[in-house]
C-alpha cells in the first residue's frame, strides 16, 4: 500500500472522529460549568448577617404599580376663594380689616352708607379666610367694584401638566403621590381640563387637604400617578438583583449558606420586579446588601465562611 495513501486515510478518519468526541464531551464540559456555580457560596451567620446590615424576604406574589411622572403647582380652591363687593352703592364709612388679616364667617369688613336709602350696612366675610386683597378705604364710593378678596387654604389643588404621549395613560380617579421638598401626600385625581391657555397639554387637577400649611400657593411640585397595576406570581425587590460573572443573580439563603442563582425577569416598577425563571414561591433571598454577598464571593473564589 502507498505510504501517501495510508496517512490521507489515517488524517480523514482523525477529521471524521472530531465530531462524534466533541458530542462526547459536551455533557462533561456542562457538568463542570454547574459544579462550578454549586460550588459558588458564601458561608455566614445570622448574627454577622444583622451585623452586616443583610436582610432577606421571601418571594411571593404581589402586584406592581406602573407610576407616571407628572409636575405642576398648587393652585387656590375656586370654591375658597371670594371677591366682595358691597350690595348696594354708597360711601365706605369704616373699614375694619386689613391686609393678611384672619376672619371667621359672618365677621364686618368694612361699612357702607347706601345712596339710597342712607341707611348704614356691614359688609361681612362669606366664610372664615385670609384677606389677600383689599380696595377699600373710609370715604371713598363702593361703586360695584370689589373691595376685598378672601382665600382659605385649608384646601388647595394641584394642577398636573400631562403632555400628549402621556395623555392616554391618566384618567380621572386615578391615584397620585405628589411631593415637594420634603412632604408627600396621597390623594386622587379629581378631574382633567384643556389647558385654558391654548398650552400643548391638559391639566389635572387633584385636591389636598391644606391645613398644616404644607403647599403653599405657588409652589412646584412632582406627583407620581398609578396608571396600572398588574398582579404577578413572583415578585422580589430590584434592589436584590445583582450583576455577577456576567448573569444577572440574586442570593438564595440556605441555612447560614447564600447561593447566587441566576434569574430571568420581566415588568417591574420602582420598587419590585416580575420573576419570570430561576426562583419559586417562599424561597428566601438576600433583599437589602447583598452587594456584599457578591463581593465576598468575588474576592474570595468559590466559596468564603465567616
Amino acid at each position: 500500500m502507498n505510504f501517501f495513501n495510508q496517512n490521507r486515510q489515517y488524517s480523514t478518519n482523525k477529521m471524521a472522529l472530531f465530531p462524534v468526541i466533541m458530542l462526547l464531551l459536551i455533557p462533561f464540559m456542562s457538568l463542570a460549568s454547574e459544579d462550578k456555580h454549586k460550588g459558588e457560596m458564601v458561608t455566614m451567620s445570622d448574627n454577622m448577617a444583622m451585623v452586616s446590615g443583610i436582610s432577606t424576604v421571601a418571594v411571593s406574589a404581589g402586584q406592581l404599580n406602573i407610576l407616571a411622572t407628572l409636575f405642576g403647582d398648587v393652585t387656590t380652591d375656586p370654591a375658597s376663594l371670594s371677591h366682595i363687593r358691597a350690595r348696594f352703592d354708597g360711601v365706605i364709612s369704616d373699614v375694619t380689616v386689613n391686609l393678611g388679616d384672619k376672619v371667621k364667617r359672618g365677621d364686618p369688613l368694612a361699612t357702607v352708607e347706601s345712596n339710597e336709602s342712607l341707611k348704614r350696612y356691614k359688609v361681612t366675610s362669606p366664610f372664615t379666610g385670609t384677606i389677600i386683597a383689599r380696595h377699600a378705604n373710609a370715604g371713598e364710593l363702593s361703586n360695584g367694584q370689589i373691595l376685598f378678596s378672601i382665600a382659605s387654604y385649608d384646601d388647595v389643588w394641584a394642577q398636573l401638566k400631562i403632555f400628549p404621549k402621556q395623555r392616554a395613560a391618566i384618567k380621572s380617579g386615578q391615584k397620585v403621590w405628589l411631593s415637594n421638598t420634603d412632604f408627600t401626600q396621597e390623594s386622587s385625581i379629581s378631574h382633567i381640563v384643556p389647558s385654558s391657555e391654548g398650552k400643548p397639554y391638559t391639566l389635572a387637577f387633584v385636591k389636598l387637604s391644606n391645613t398644616d400649611g404644607n403647599w403653599p400657593v405657588g409652589a412646584l411640585l412632582k406627583a407620581r400617578v398609578s396608571t396600572e397595576t398588574i398582579n404577578t406570581p413572583l415578585l422580589i425587590p430590584k434592589i436584590a438583583i445583582q450583576k455577577y460573572e456576567g448573569r444577572t443573580v440574586v442570593f438564595v439563603k440556605k441555612d447560614n449558606e447564600y447561593h447566587p442563582r441566576t434569574i430571568n425577569f420581566g415588568r417591574s416598577d420602582d420598587i419590585n420586579i416580575e420573576v419570570l425563571a430561576g426562583l419559586e414561591a417562599a424561597e428566601i433571598i438576600v433583599s437589602q446588601n447583598s452587594y456584599l454577598i457578591k463581593a465576598d464571593l468575588e474576592k474570595s473564589g468559590a466559596g468564603h465562611v465567616h
